[in-house]
């Protein structure tokens, strides 16, 4: 079936403030990467930090990849040419640095171009740029082979890397990669638990180990290699919920080929996981030993695992886990019943929620023992005594949910009752979801409640204001660099990070209508994607803005706008990141007088009223059936048009597949 075609020939007499802050935004990033790229990165890409050969640890991969984790995806907005190819320079060159670093194991930091063994917090946060590559080049043998390759290691085609045990369904060890999972890296860099200043934000990992009643103990060899001990024997083996991140690289695996093979593992790996969780009480456990036993190696207990519920991050890591594969099931099985998965963990929290004399919702993040609770952290109940963190039953760290887990777990189901729990979450006695706060996230976002405050209407200003947001981000971080005297040399996990001159929070949600990816290795979940049609490259085309304005179960209302005065645009849309949702129908708005691009015109006419006083030319609606998962629009010269697009979600079976390829 041909792709349905459209005219829009709306003039504007007044340019919408959102498009060109939108454009100016997308200039500016274009612009802006240079001074990061002279003084921070050596002509082969190669990065200044660190700085010499002889490194050694099994950490600092995944932050060098992090660095660069949304460029690829800049790119598929309608980022400049050159984001591709810096793109795929920089993954090459710090696969290719890193794999002359020693991890401290007797392998190298990358063995076979992968992560040797880590922890998929941290594989997470670094390989969403490998999965964002897929999005921007699909079509490139070397992205697609290493995707393939990658995905493997986790269905045990490399016989040299074993990291799953098919017979309990669990990758057996917290630890996982080119080498295959193991505990190695445990009894190599774990052996004694020595006091580092950052412990003093999240405590003792165990509360019962003989020696160790406070932090201070660690400092001693004594109580540092009690606790290491108790690490590696209670933590060091056995599936954990943050390996479930790795069903993100087995889903890019598909999202290439289309093999069942990589659909079935997922499944079968996380309907593993949502059985644990009801055997343990509906609530998942943390640790899952070698015969597939919950809490086999920690005395029974369901929590105390490696990035757990009770250390270091609690819930904010093991939603990643369950958020992350909630949302790659349901888009592989298109079965909506999985976000019951994420959904579950939420209503179990807020059941044992304390409720503020405001009416401030406080949600334990984490569960352990009693014991001493008496560390550094801030936006939690504390006793009375002003210092010590609440505990109650199991439960501790009362805080306020981070905003992205019921913001997206409301995003892919679209289901009243998760929005209903979304509002109650985010916290009606103080109302900072229709105000941008400036603060830095790893992701440069945070704003999900505001976002759905304007897709509710309560926000109108949203669009301009978190645009400007982002344009101040980048200037920041230029005068930053401009200023810098920081020697890269001092071994700051986030060196780059904080330099990146990419930030795309305002974009995702106002172009594509999509939340920021989950960050420790979640896919792209979106309603809308753009494809330049006549240079064949994904993103908006220049000159273009686009502005979602509204987004239902089975309806999304998008305004699209061309910024050029004497040039046409041609963009197709695309139902979903990954043509996995449906375009059923299609009404939008055109100038008042027939059309002949098949579609029916109304009679029913409008003029709208712009602040200056003018009117904008009459406006009518035509419509048109689309039933496809593409549909193209070109935009006249300084002309706009809105799309009440009809939509059925999670109907297609999901690819990298460009309009084009068909």
């Amino acid at each position: 079936m041909a792709m349905l075609k459209l005219q829009a020939n709306l003039a504007f007499y007044e340019p919408p403030k959102w498009a060109l802050l939108e454009r100016q935004l997308i200039n500016l990033m274009n612009d802006a990467v240079e001074p990061l790229l002279e003084r921070y990165i050596r002509p082969d890409g190669t990065i200044l930090w660190p700085t010499t050969d002889t490194h050694t640890g099994i950490d600092a991969l995944d932050d060098m990849y992090e660095s660069f984790f949304n460029w690829p995806l800049f790119y598929i907005l309608g980022g400049h040419e050159k984001f591709k190819t810096l793109s795929k320079k920089e993954f090459d060159a710090i696969t290719a640095q890193f794999a002359r670093y020693d991890s401290g194991t007797g392998h190298k930091m990358v063995e076979k171009e992968y992560e040797q063994g880590y922890d998929w917090f941290h594989q997470g946060e670094g390989y969403t740029m490998f999965y964002h590559m897929g999005l921007m080049d699909p079509n490139d043998p070397v992205i697609k082979e290493r995707a393939k390759r990658f995905a493997g290691l986790f269905l045990n085609e490399d016989p040299e890397a074993i990291n799953y045990d098919p017979e309990h369904r669990i990758i057996p060890y917290p630890h996982s990669g080119s080498k295959g999972a193991t505990d190695r890296n445990f009894k190599t860099h774990f052996s004694g638990w020595y006091y580092i200043d950052w412990m003093r934000h999240y405590g003792l990992h165990f509360q019962d180990v003989p020696g160790v009643t406070t932090l201070d103990d660690l400092k001693h060899d004594e109580g540092a290699m009690a606790m290491g001990k108790a690490i590696v024997e209670r933590a060091s083996r056995g599936d954990i919920p943050l390996n479930l991140l790795a069903t993100s690289m087995v889903t890019n695996a598909y999202l290439h080929t289309g093999d069942p093979k990589y659909k079935a593992w997922v499944k079968e790996y996380v309907d593993a996981w949502i059985d644990r969780a009801k055997q343990n009480g509906g609530l998942i456990p943390d640790n899952v030993g070698l015969n597939g036993i919950i809490g086999e190696h920690n005395g029974g207990k369901w929590y105390g695992g490696w990035y757990g519920w009770t250390w270091p991050h609690g819930w904010v890591s093991i939603g990643q886990g369950v958020g992350v594969a909630a949302q790659n099931a349901l888009l592989l099985e298109r079965d909506p019943a999985y976000m019951e998965f994420l959904r579950s963990q939420l209503t179990i929290m807020n059941d044992k929620a304390i409720v503020g004399e405001d009416g401030t919702r406080y949600l334990p993040n984490k569960f352990g023992d009693p014991g001493w609770y008496e560390y550094t952290t801030s936006n939690i109940i504390l006793d009375d005594d002003g210092k010590t963190v609440t505990w109650k039953d199991h439960a501790f760290e009362f805080t306020t949910i981070e905003p992205f887990y019921p913001t997206h777990l409301w995003y892919m189901s679209m289901e009243e009752a998760d929005h209903t729990l979304l509002k109650s979450l985010r916290n009606y006695a103080k109302p900072d979801y229709n105000q941008i706060r400036y603060f830095r996230n790893k992701d440069q976002a945070g704003h999900d409640y505001c976002w759905v405050s304007y897709l509710e209407g309560e926000y109108p200003s949203y669009p301009e204001e978190i645009l400007n947001y982002n344009l101040t981000q980048i200037y920041q971080r230029l005068s930053f660099m401009r200023t810098d005297t920081e020697d890269p040399a001092g071994y700051r996990d986030d060196y780059l990070q904080i330099r990146n001159t990419v930030t795309l929070e305002g974009l995702l949600q106002l172009t594509l209508g999509a939340p920021s990816p989950l960050y420790n290795g979640g896919l792209l979940q979106a309603r809308l994607r753009y494809y330049d049609a006549d240079a064949k490259r994904p993103g908006l085309p220049a000159d273009v803005a686009a502005l979602v304005e509204k987004l239902e179960a089975d309806r999304t209302t998008v305004k699209l706008v061309n910024l050029h005065p004497t040039e046409s645009r041609s963009v197709i849309l695309q139902a979903g990141a990954f043509g996995e949702h449906q375009f059923t129908d299609v009404t939008y708005t055109v100038f008042g007088a027939a059309v002949n691009d098949g579609s029916q015109l109304s009679a029913s006419t409008t003029m709208e009223k712009l602040p200056s006083g003018l009117f904008n030319p009459q406006s009518a609606t035509a419509t048109a059936e689309v039933n496809d998962k593409w549909l193209q629009v070109t935009i006249e010269p300084g002309s706009h048009t809105t799309l009440e697009l009809g939509m059925t979600r999670f109907v297609n079976d999901p690819s990298y597949q460009e309009p084009w390829s068909e």
